[in-house]
């Protein structure tokens, strides 16, 4: 922490997100520190003033206050990425290397967290952390997030999801469908909204991560992108700010028409099989276990991912290797988006 002894000074900052806004509360220069850096990463906008009157979910974050004693006689599960979550139904504690996230804790703000002094500013850890936090108060905005890229189809403008964990292809096609001239929001991280339109989606994650594989099957990204895969592990992930590279356009949000959900494969061709609505919904709720696990949101979470399953075709994707070329991706998935 001796390196971060300039950090800011505890504050309370509003933040604007897609059609919302979240109030983070640091307690102290390191957790101010951890949010600065962290948050730079989403399409969070700080705003200036925090209005005392606001009723936007509010974030506690402190890294100098002793976490709570988390009773190991509640319901627990692990969670994506390591740790564990115990729950009494009504409130849940999030235990990550001994960070500690509470959501809706009677007597506590919406979200509050504790950070563990040992974590590193670049660990992994103590991000999956402040995600978890970021989360669970979008979610009490109305905001729900979904691991998946998302892109617009150039001709007809509908939205394009791109879902899976990671290693399943969303940032290759992406980035290959950015190339091809496609507008982007994100490859990974977005949120779901309930609109008079119908169901939006707005990015969340800044910056795209791409394989070494992918970064060298685009000639556009080792043209634009600084990016040095020479000594990094095939399955290593480097970041690049897609603003910076694509010529097309970014999109704040769209509406999504159609969803992919994208497993690679080693094949030579992509293969694409319709989903029926039940299929889908059936995947939605496994990549989005929140939605039963977080009562307090339960019902309107699952009534997001009823509208999307409506308003949206679904397709399994088995991305072949011919989707490593961008006029490919961008001529099969046309075929399915128009």
């Amino acid at each position: 922490m001796s390196a971060l002894s300039d950090a800011p000074a505890p504050v309370s900052t509003l933040y604007r997100v897609a059609n919302s806004s979240i109030v983070v509360a640091a307690l102290d220069s390191w957790a101010a520190a951890v949010v600065q850096s962290l948050f730079a990463g989403w399409y969070l906008t700080p705003l200036e003033v925090v209005s005392e009157d606001t009723n936007a979910p509010v974030i506690v974050i402190s890294t100098t206050e002793a976490p709570p004693q988390i009773s190991r006689n509640w319901e627990s599960f692990e969670i994506a990425g390591g740790g564990l979550c115990f729950t009494d139904g009504a409130s849940s504690y999030i235990d990550i290397e001994g960070s500690i996230v509470a959501i809706s804790a009677a007597g506590q703000p919406a979200v509050r967290v504790w950070i563990n002094g040992r974590l590193d500013l670049q660990s992994a850890a103590l991000t999956r952390v402040v995600t978890y936090a970021l989360s669970a108060a979008l979610r009490r905005c109305g905001l729900f997030e979904l691991h998946s890229g998302a892109v617009v189809n150039p001709q007809t403008g509908a939205g394009v999801l791109i879902l899976g964990p990671s290693g399943s292809g969303k940032s290759t096609l992406t980035v290959q469908l950015a190339t091809s001239g496609w507008p982007f929001l994100t490859d990974d991280v977005l949120a779901l909204s309930g609109e008079r339109t119908g169901v939006h989606a707005w990015p969340l994650r800044r910056c795209f991560a791409v394989t070494a594989e992918t970064f060298q099957a685009s000639g556009l990204l080792q043209a634009r992108a600084p990016l040095e895969y020479k000594r990094a592990q095939p399955a290593d992930k480097k970041q690049f700010t897609p603003h910076d590279v694509f010529e097309v356009a970014f999109r704040e949000n769209c509406i999504p028409r159609t969803l992919f959900f994208s497993q690679v494969t080693r094949a030579p061709r992509t293969e694409v099989t319709v989903l029926s609505r039940g299929e889908t919904m059936a995947r939605l709720i496994r990549m989005n276990p929140w939605s039963s696990y977080d009562r307090r949101t339960a019902v309107e979470h699952m009534g997001i991912l009823t509208a999307l399953v409506k308003q949206a075709n679904a397709y399994s994707l088995s991305a072949g290797e011919d989707l490593l070329e961008p006029a490919t991706a961008a001529r099969l998935l046309s075929d399915y988006t128009s």
